[in-house]
């Protein structure tokens, strides 16, 4: 009798812990834009962050990043989408940043490159909402395979390439890079 409440309570903890994971899963959101442009993206960005002491002395970009697929009337393109956010209104302290042009993301120590161009699309808003401000944005064309690679990848790293060569490491700072498979699966 004792054996069958600990093998009871093992399923019950085990079946509540199963119920929590689907609960935390971020889901797949589908808007119809008022441009008649189907947007499909995950309901949450993950969020990168890396201090920026020259700035001030606690300062944080951020880096909001998420897989974003566009639909315009059957004709599909995927992407990583990126929002730039800092903690510090750049205009007000005239900082500016050189332009990102290629992301690098290590993918379980194997480098992605994808190239950053502005993401200049005629959406009525931005695919993900973000808490901090937005400074600027920019995408990246990428296939479903490589989302899925990022997706199923032990480690991701990501730097940002600018124009002039400076590489800015991002480190995560709230989400999941495994969300990204809720996004290849609706596919």
């Amino acid at each position: 009798m004792i054996l069958h409440r600990h093998i009871d309570r093992a399923c019950l903890i085990a079946a509540v812990a199963a119920l929590s994971a689907c609960a935390a899963q971020v889901p797949v959101v589908s808007r119809l834009d008022s441009s008649g442009i189907t947007v499909v993206t995950l309901d949450d960005a993950l969020v990168l962050a890396r201090p920026t002491p020259q700035l001030a002395a606690v300062v944080q970009d951020y880096a909001y990043i998420g897989p974003v697929r566009v639909n315009r009337m059957g004709e599909i393109d995927n992407y990583v989408w990126i929002g730039f956010a800092s903690t510090v209104d750049r205009e007000f302290i005239n900082a500016s940043t050189a332009k990102a042009v290629t992301l690098a993301l290590v993918v379980d120590g194997q480098p992605m490159l994808l190239a950053l161009d502005d993401w200049g699309t005629s959406l009525d808003h931005p695919p993900y909402e973000t808490a901090a401000p937005i400074y600027a944005t920019l995408a990246a064309h990428a296939s479903l395979d490589q989302i899925d690679r990022i997706a199923s990848a032990t480690t991701v790293e990501a730097l940002f390439i600018a124009e002039n060569g400076a590489v800015a490491r991002y480190r995560k700072w709230a989400g999941t890079w495994a969300a990204w498979t809720l996004f290849v699966d609706t596919n």
